[in-house]
């Protein structure tokens, strides 16, 4: 499969997502830590556009940057596509983190809004107190958040066209000195990214990839997801102690792990590991 390349004029990751979930639209595209978190591409992509209609019915515009601080992979890919696809920018927030260092990222991109979920959502409700954020949306309930659910049912919208160097994500990276700074991804730049996985990576529809919750800045993380999910593989949430055990469950076929990651894991998987 040729990876998109809207340089010339071809789909975003988004568009491609929506497009792939019409051709496996049975198949499963996400499987989360609770089944209220699982979707097969069909239902992703319908849910990906009714949360973007909902966050659009919040006052998110086009090109404005929200922070997402997921607890796993299924939040965060859902987080990712809906704010993509209402034509803003996600900003992964890495859980190495203090509240006072996510607070300091979210004024940096001028976030007016992030999306968390239980255990990470007292930080980012912590974090939103001391930056410009107004509006935090939980996948599950959360004090002072508005529930994920809530962005449903308005309707569905179209994903928002978007130009090569308009950006696609804002992560931030620690410098020597300790600080942060952003890193802009453009769509341009993700493509490229994605066409150097299409070749080193190769995962494919009959993938099932065991994804522990975000790591690194969201540079790799970001990539990794987008790639399995446009080639139409399958993504599992898991935590890195419940590795071997999905492997069985779920017959998984890579992993998706953090840097570092000491611990055994089963023969038949495939690792990816990331730093950033």
């Amino acid at each position: 499969m040729v990876v998109p390349d809207i340089s010339s004029g071809q789909l975003t990751v988004t568009q491609r997502l929506l497009e792939m979930a019409q051709a496996r639209a049975d198949h499963r595209a996400l499987v989360g830590s609770c089944p209220a978190w699982t979707y097969s591409y069909g239902g992703l992509a319908a849910t990906v556009q009714a949360a973007a209609a909902g966050l659009a019915s919040r006052g998110l515009q086009p090109r404005d940057v929200v922070g997402i601080y997921a607890p796993d992979a299924a939040c965060y890919a859902l987080a990712a596509y809906a704010i993509r696809a209402a034509g803003a920018v996600p900003s992964p927030i890495s859980a190495a983190l203090t509240v006072a260092e996510i607070a300091g990222q979210l004024a940096d991109c001028g976030a007016r809004m992030m999306l968390t979920g239980p255990p990470l959502a007292a930080a980012a409700q912590a974090a939103a107190d001391r930056s410009w954020v107004r509006q935090v949306i939980s996948f599950g309930d959360a004090a002072g958040a508005t529930t994920f659910d809530a962005l449903l049912g308005i309707g569905q919208v179209l994903p928002v066209k978007a130009r090569p160097h308009d950006l696609a994500l804002l992560p931030y990276s620690r410098k020597p000195d300790g600080t942060l700074e952003a890193i802009p991804i453009t769509h341009h730049d993700l493509a490229d990214q994605l066409r150097m996985l299409d070749a080193e990576a190769g995962i494919g529809a009959r993938d099932v990839v065991l994804a522990t919750p975000p790591a690194g800045d969201g540079r790799t993380y970001s990539a990794l997801l987008d790639h399995a999910l446009t080639r139409g593989a399958t993504i599992v949430a898991v935590r890195p102690d419940e590795i071997a055990a999905a492997a069985s469950t779920h017959q998984g076929t890579l992993a998706i792990l953090p840097g570092g990651y000491r611990a055994s894991t089963p023969d038949q998987l495939r690792v990816f590991a990331v730093a950033s």
